[in-house]
């Protein structure tokens, strides 16, 4: 006689789905007891968006996925330290398009920014409600499979709960810090989710590129989107959208996020041990919302409401 096998857990799934993809999981410096980064590392970081090539040519990077099936990375046994993901992203907006704030100007003013760096983008109703902040990387398979879940869940707490989304790429995915550049040039024209989309459903097209290829892709994405394709390369390359990225990354950073995706209530990591489907996942939302204080209006990292999707 056949026994049933019990569900598996979203967590477990991630877990597999990440495996399976052959994902790198190495411990975010900074998180969870990592070594702090050191000039020689940020320089290392200049040269490629991927701090984490150090601990893959030395063979050092071990695999291994959290209990709560986000992809994270452990620490080089060799003791050297990697580039922070703050610092990964300031390399990355370098390397790809993006560099100081003098290089082109956004579409959106001071304004804009500080409110995207507090509140990110929304995938559901914004109002006086509490909110559960997602924090991603778009290259991560682990965030590309819980894409669907995420937004079914964030779907039927319409009204009730806000899920809004940050920026936490990781350092060993070379194209984490240019798709969230990309997203968020997306979000200056209101279109961040499909944008967002768009990237996780697809990630065989874009996470092998490079330069100029990886722009182009992400441009041709914004026509595909029917953006204004010219006003997305500028605010992709700017400093606006650059900064953006990393203060996320740093928001990340301070509240000891070990992987993405990362679930936050105020400044309490949402456990997902027992989540297995869309509804066990807005019920997780729920319950960390329920009983959360006051500032759990105010997004994880953040001082300010955060921002409507666009309208359909």
């Amino acid at each position: 006689m056949s026994i049933p096998r019990r569900p598996l857990s979203m967590a477990r799934r991630l877990q597999i789905v990440t495996a399976a993809a052959g994902a790198s999981a190495l411990l975010l410096t900074g998180c969870g007891g990592g070594d702090s980064p050191d000039s020689s590392a940020s320089e290392e970081a200049g040269q490629s968006t991927s701090a984490a090539a150090t601990g893959a040519e030395s063979g050092s990077a071990t695999s291994s996925e959290s209990a709560s099936g986000t992809e994270s990375a452990s620490p080089s046994e060799s003791g050297s330290s990697e580039a922070s993901p703050s610092e990964s992203a300031s390399a990355g907006a370098s390397e790809s398009g993006a560099a100081d704030s003098g290089m082109t100007d956004a579409s959106q003013g001071a304004q804009y920014v500080q409110n995207a760096v507090s509140a990110g983008y929304a995938l559901n109703e914004v109002g006086d409600l509490p909110v559960v902040t997602m924090y991603t990387d778009y290259e991560c398979p682990a965030c590309q499979s819980a894409h669907p879940l995420v937004e079914e869940a964030a779907d039927s707490l319409d009204g009730e709960v806000t899920v809004v989304v940050k920026n936490f790429p990781l350092p060993m995915h070379d194209n984490a810090v240019p798709a969230a550049r990309a997203v968020e040039a997306a979000a200056m024209q209101d279109e961040a989710d499909d944008y967002a989309s768009a990237l996780y459903e697809n990630p065989d097209d874009w996470t092998e590129l490079s330069g100029s290829e990886l722009d182009e892709y992400f441009k041709t994405t914004a026509e595909e989107q029917e953006l204004d394709a010219d006003q997305f390369s500028k605010d992709y390359s700017s400093g606006a959208v650059a900064s953006i990225v990393d203060e996320h990354a740093s928001q990340a950073e301070d509240l000891e996020l070990e992987g993405t995706p990362s679930f936050v209530v105020g400044e309490e990591s949402i456990n997902l041990d027992d989540v297995q489907t869309a509804d066990d996942l807005a019920n997780a939302f729920r319950d960390a919302t329920k009983d959360a204080p006051e500032d759990a209006r105010t997004p994880a990292g953040g001082t300010a409401a955060p921002t409507a999707p666009a309208e359909d």
